[in-house]
């Protein structure tokens, strides 16, 4: 349970017990179920406990709390990044009086000045409106919501523990049938490729079945459909003319910017359909890229064709049939 203590410490002991009535193990450092190593300040070890915790509960309150040592960012909001990164679920609520109070900042964020002169009743710090700010603008485990009481606290968590519950146990449900199912279509598959193989032997021309042979690489790369999640759809000859992901992308009309977000980009994983890209990401979909691009090399080198040859077949409308541009691809997962 992550929160500052002062403020909040009725609301941590309230949690605490209705917490142990699901059977799970309250984690709170004013209980002493965190080790504090003492060759480490408290705050690291906080920040070490959360790596363990299988959920994160989440209270914002009128009081900023404590700075990690050498930084201006509170414990607590160390704490919630911690569990973002480690991809550890956060239920997140927030002070009604003090989300009122946000909602004023909101309104006065362009107007530094005037926003300097104000005093906020429910915060101690404008930095917790930031924070608020830094929850919300997540790409993922994002929701934040405000109660008055206790009462509330428990209402919404019985209903949200619920509903992991119920997508737990389809989720686990939805896994047997898809492996059923995607052993079927396996069978299926390989039997198309079998009937395909022997009609373009039959009646395709040598550069039809090359030009298959490529779009066969290019079905169920993940670069592929990282391009088609933010609007592109490149054809084999896009691929094999660009040398680099950046290059390929602008002759697609689409240009990867960096991800803006409170995330560390060099170890988060997330794209964004408008073509926003972490560090982590970026440098994932350029290995790819690459991959794909020897994939696609290697089968045209033996082939005895061109790039220009494999362009003018493109242009043609000889390939107008894509299978990879008109394949359903699942949206990428923004890790």
């Amino acid at each position: 349970m992550s929160s500052t203590f002062y403020d909040l410490r009725y609301a941590r002991e309230s949690l605490k017990r209705f917490i142990e009535q699901f059977g799970y193990i309250p984690v709170l450092s004013e209980e002493g179920a965190v080790y504090f190593d003492p060759a480490t300040t408290a705050a690291e070890a906080c920040l070490k406990e959360v790596s363990n915790a299988d959920l994160m509960v989440l209270l914002i309150g009128g009081r900023y709390g404590m700075a990690l040592p050498g930084s201006d960012e509170s414990v607590t909001n160390a704490e919630y990044q911690r569990a973002v990164k480690d991809k550890i679920p956060v239920f997140a609520m927030v002070e009604q009086s003090t989300f009122n109070d946000y909602a004023v900042y909101q309104a006065n964020v362009g107007s530094p000045e005037a926003l300097a002169q104000m005093k906020f009743p429910n915060a101690d710090n404008v930095k917790i409106f930031e924070f608020i700010d830094s929850v919300r603008k997540q790409a993922e485990n994002n929701a934040l919501v405000p109660f008055r009481t206790i009462s509330d606290i428990e209402t919404y968590l019985r209903a949200q523990w619920a509903g992991m519950m119920h997508d737990h146990l389809s989720s686990t449900s939805r896994e047997a049938q898809v492996v059923d199912t995607l052993e079927v279509l396996t069978s299926v598959n390989t039997r198309v490729e079998l009937i395909a193989s022997q009609i373009l032997r039959s009646v395709g021309t040598p550069m039809d079945r090359v030009y298959v042979n490529l779009l066969q690489a290019m079905v169920g790369e993940p670069i592929v459909g990282d391009f088609r999640y933010f609007g592109g759809s490149p054809k084999p000859g896009d691929i094999l003319k660009w040398t680099t992901l950046e290059e390929c992308a602008v002759a697609l009309g689409k240009e990867l910017r960096p991800y803006r977000g409170p995330e560390d980009t060099d170890e988060v994983n997330i794209i964004s359909s408008s073509g926003a890209v972490t560090n982590a990401r970026r440098r994932e979909m350029v290995r790819n890229y690459e991959e794909l691009r020897e994939k696609l090399s290697a089968i045209l080198g033996a082939s005895g064709f061109t790039l220009e040859d494999v362009v003018e077949y493109e242009q043609s409308g000889s390939a107008g049939n894509d299978p990879v541009r008109n394949a359903p691809v699942a949206r990428p997962a923004a890790r």
